[in-house]
């Protein structure tokens, strides 16, 4: 016998997907897969990744309760490209992640797929580019 393989996770990355996508309808490009995001064109930018985290499906035993709690951590990443000046790149990106933060707060619960959604700012990175 094989190892089983939970996807109950799927619903969730594809509920905050759809529910980005169509909260944010400014947005050039909204994907799912990394490899995708890091190689999107500049004419795709502003952009949002939504990626599994490394804790995807992480059990938590409940022993009073008879359940079994899961943490899924999801996370989105923004990009933008701003050729005004670095400033305005900063600026439009933290622009870019408040929408995300209330697209997100919008519908805490994803729809009743999820019991708690929680969020935020964990990392801010900047990558410049030499050819326009």
């Amino acid at each position: 016998m094989t190892t089983p393989t939970s996807t109950r996770w799927l619903p969730i990355r594809e509920a905050v997907r759809a529910r980005l996508a169509g909260a944010l309808t400014d947005l050039a490009a909204v994907v799912q897969d990394r490899e995708a995001f890091d190689n999107l064109a500049a004419t795709q930018y502003p952009a949002v990744g939504v990626f599994f985290g490394d804790r995807a499906g992480e059990e938590r035993p409940q022993w009073v309760a008879n359940r079994r709690d899961h943490e899924y951590a999801i996370e989105v990443w923004v990009a933008v490209r701003n050729l005004a000046s670095a400033q305005a790149a900063e600026d439009e990106l933290f622009a870019w992640v408040e929408a995300v933060e209330d697209a997100l707060r919008g519908d805490p619960t994803l729809g009743g797929l999820v019991r708690n959604l929680a969020g935020g700012l964990v990392a801010r990175g900047v990558a410049r580019e030499d050819n326009f």
